[in-house]
C-alpha cells in the first residue's frame, strides 16, 4: 500500500466547480478520506463523492455542497499503490 496525501486550498474556480482532481486515481474508491483543515473528518458518500480522480461535492445532497467556500484546506488521503 501506497498512501498519497495531498492538500488543496480551494480557488475560486474549485469552490465554484465543487471539485478538485487528484494527482493520482485511488486504487478504491471507497477508501478515500477528506479532512477539513481547521474542520473534521468527512463523511464519503454523505459530505463527499469520489469519481475516478475527482473529490466532489457538486450535489446539494453532499453535506459539503453549501460550506466549502474560496480559501478553504482540504487533506484527501488515499491509496494509490
Amino acid at each position: 500500500m501506497a498512501f498519497n496525501v495531498e492538500y488543496f486550498t480551494l480557488s475560486g474556480t474549485d469552490a465554484t466547480n465543487k471539485y478538485v482532481y487528484l494527482e493520482s486515481a485511488p486504487v478504491s474508491v471507497l477508501d478515500v478520506a477528506v479532512d477539513t483543515i481547521g474542520g473534521s473528518a468527512q463523511a464519503k458518500d454523505g459530505d463527499f463523492g469520489v469519481d475516478s480522480s475527482r473529490i466532489k461535492w457538486n450535489d446539494a445532497s453532499f453535506g459539503l455542497y453549501s460550506i466549502l467556500a474560496t480559501g478553504d484546506k482540504l487533506r484527501v488521503i488515499y491509496d494509490k499503490s
